[in-house]
């Protein structure tokens, strides 16, 4: 099989449908399978999927979950059975806009054995409260071709532009599971494996919306995932991005603490209080190594 789409979905009932539709209108010179983990979602995403599977039995494959994984686990068990050569990952609440998307990714990937990964630009489209507005993720990137150090220095990859060589001895470490999400420790995994494409069109729809999760992970416990991540890929790499580490970890913090925006669920003002004084005390560490 020369390419498997990987989708995880739970609780898209109001987006699913598109996703899949712009999948399978994807115009391509070699055939591809259709990989949806369907993570015990309480809406109709389920049945959704399943009138699609049964329209497409030779290209979709339905995997269910019951009772829910997690997005962790649904995303390493999907994964893990993708047979395509290259793996093109979206999720169930976005879409694709350019019919031959994967036809350019496969050929790009195909053209350079020295690449893990490619991606391409994305339309942000912002559904928070009343808020519907969009916006093109990226004016200008200052190259094309990136590694793993220029992850560490600021993200850039927008989810659900990633097309990504299958690497079958690729494992998963223990620690990927406890992460809150699952684009940027995968992604900064692969990237040890080979260099990174960017591809200069816009490709597909990410949404930012109050349910996705953009939208309930955010302040504290975004700041206290992005550094397990961080810590934990530092003691992947045995310490060879140390000071990049240091300076993401920095960035964390001055990004989302003091928090912009109210937490889901905000903490109580002695946990506020603690927090800060922890946060502060990590960051002048971190400045003085």
């Amino acid at each position: 099989m020369r390419l498997s789409v990987c989708i995880i979905t739970y609780n898209h009932e109001l987006f699913i449908e598109q996703c899949l539709e712009s999948v399978l209108a994807q115009k391509t010179t070699f055939p591809f399978e259709v990989v949806i983990g369907e993570d015990g979602s309480k809406d109709k995403t389920r049945m959704i999927c399943e009138k699609y599977q049964q329209a497409h039995p030779q290209k979709i494959r339905l995997l269910t979950s019951e009772p829910n994984k997690g997005m962790m686990q649904n995303f390493a068990a999907t994964l893990g059975h993708c047979q395509g050569q290259y793996i093109a990952f979206v999720e169930g609440d976005d879409f694709w806009t350019d019919p031959l998307k994967l036809q350019k990714q496969v050929a790009c990937l195909s053209e350079d054995p020295s690449l893990s990964m490619c991606f391409h630009n994305v339309i942000n489209k912002f559904m928070r409260g009343n808020e519907d507005a969009e916006k093109v993720f990226h004016q200008q990137l200052p190259k094309n071709i990136f590694e793993t150090a220029d992850l560490l220095k600021q993200w850039f990859i927008p989810s659900g532009s990633i097309m990504f060589v299958n690497y079958p001895d690729l494992k998963l470490p223990d620690w990927f599971f406890h992460c809150k999400s699952g684009d940027i420790p995968f992604l900064l995994l692969l990237s040890l494996r080979g260099n990174i494409k960017y591809l200069d069109e816009v490709m597909s729809v990410y949404r930012i919306h109050d349910n996705g999760v953009s939208g309930t992970h955010r302040g504290y416990s975004k700041i206290i995932n992005m550094i397990f991540i961080y810590e934990s890929f530092n003691i992947h790499t045995k310490g060879r991005y140390q000071s990049l580490i240091n300076q993401a970890e920095i960035y964390e913090i001055d990004r989302h603490y003091p928090i912009p925006v109210p937490a889901i669920h905000p903490p109580k003002t002695s946990t506020q209080n603690i927090v800060k004084k922890v946060l502060s005390k990590l960051k002048s560490s971190l400045v003085s190594n």
